[in-house]
């Protein structure tokens, strides 16, 4: 076999896309443990939620690309790069002659879960797993969220507006503890209380009580909490154990170059598994950077001359039912704070600036500005002016002098064009 893909998340279906276009001459295989693949992982809360049909969950089907040879519901086990073979959980050993690893990430299952197991736990991650929890919660309405991460944020959301009485336990002082500050959180954590969300922060999970083999309640902060549906949310590892004996990890991911090689001239690696490094280490695990990476890390395939990576930010955005967040990028240590507060709008705008240039923010409640801010970030442009005027919502929130380097970037580096009139 010529180009084949190890994961079939969006990474690994736009890499499939990609191959099929640029390298009509040569065969493409995806492999992938799941037996339904090709689904917009970002969109199972919705799913979960009954808010989102089956149909719309998938944006892959098997008609539309008859020269895609896929093989789902078999796990590869081991990488033998000397012989550029792949070892499947069925006994079969596929060849390869480049190979791209999109082998994502597997939720992180407290102790406590794998100590002791009933029914009514499920991780959030997977689309069998989401299937299972839609038709579960038709009678198990009484739900916690363990994690208050942005899956777990998301998913709480969703099943509250559903309906289900929704609980969120986050083992750290405030939502999101990973993508925004406590002071950016706190207009978070007013929504989601007045959307009838309970919050256990600074609480984990200490034991779990069953009833015939179903879930009844969860020990937090030294209570017990009656609970049906108890949805894990706890961040995700790089699915990699079947790279272990390949030389290609490092810390339990793999490390590869702006280009997306790792250090396999013939292995490229995009999405959760990976950190690219450029003097720094970045890990943009986000679902846009996944679809990005895997179109590029095909184009690279056969290239002499493998363009890098132009944007390694982890940019997210979500709507929460009435107020708007985006997060440009966490707390930096070191960098300078600068915030807009307007409680009456319920609006929090923070950037970090550091050497005059924006390394990171959250926009709630008023993401204006929203694209060019992380284009501004992206392309590392110093702000001369007030960088607190940056912030003001709704306005002009740059000068046209930045306006016109923006829209140069952009045009040059990403062939992307963006109006001054806004997002």
């Amino acid at each position: 076999m010529d180009c084949v893909i190890v994961g079939g998340g969006i990474g690994g279906f736009e890499a499939a896309f990609t191959c099929l276009k640029l390298w009509p001459q040569k065969s493409v295989t995806l492999i992938d443990a799941e037996q339904e693949i090709g689904y917009y992982r970002t969109l199972l809360p919705q799913f979960m939620a009954g808010t989102l049909t089956e149909e719309k969950l998938f944006f892959w089907h098997p008609q539309d690309y008859p020269k895609l040879m896929v093989q789902s519901g078999t796990k590869v086990i081991s990488l033998n790069r000397s012989k550029r073979q792949l070892h499947l959980q069925d006994g079969r050993i596929v060849q390869f002659e480049r190979l791209i690893l999109s082998c994502g990430g597997r939720p992180i299952i407290p102790a406590v879960f794998r100590e002791k197991t009933c029914s009514g736990v499920f991780p959030v991650r997977y689309y069998e797993t989401a299937r299972e929890t839609r038709q579960w919660l038709s009678e198990h309405p009484q739900v916690v969220v363990l994690g208050g991460g942005l899956v777990g944020v998301k998913t709480a959301v969703h099943l509250a507006h559903a309906g289900h009485k929704v609980t969120i336990i986050e083992k750290e002082d405030h939502l999101l503890p990973r993508a925004i500050s406590a002071q950016a959180a706190r207009f978070v954590q007013e929504h989601l209380e007045k959307m009838g969300i309970e919050l256990l922060l600074g609480s984990t999970v200490r034991n779990i009580r069953d009833c015939r083999g179903k879930l009844e309640a969860v020990h937090v902060a030294g209570r017990w909490f009656s609970c049906e549906t108890l949805l894990i949310a706890a961040g995700s590892v790089p699915d990699t154990e079947f790279l272990n004996d390949s030389g290609l990890l490092k810390k339990g991911a793999i490390e590869v170059t702006p280009e997306l090689r790792t250090k396999d001239r013939n292995i490229f690696a995009i999405g959760d598994a990976i950190f690219v490094t450029t003097g720094d280490v970045h890990t943009p695990w986000t679902w846009p950077q996944a679809s990005f990476q895997g179109k590029l890390a095909a184009a690279n395939l056969y290239k002499s001359v493998p363009e890098p990576l132009k944007i390694i930010t982890r940019v997210n955005a979500m709507n929460l039912f009435g107020l708007s967040l985006v997060v440009l990028g966490p707390p930096r240590p070191g960098a300078e704070t600068i915030s807009y507060v307007n409680k009456d709008d319920h609006v929090y705008r923070e950037l970090y600036v550091a050497e005059g240039s924006i390394v990171g923010g959250v926009l709630v409640g008023d993401i204006s500005g929203a694209g060019h801010l992380h284009t501004s970030m992206a392309i590392g442009s110093k702000f001369k002016q007030n960088a607190a005027c940056l912030l003001k919502p709704r306005g002009r929130v740059f000068t046209q002098r930045l306006w016109h380097e923006v829209d140069q970037h952009r045009r040059k580096r990403f062939g992307i064009y963006c109006r001054s009139s806004g997002t």
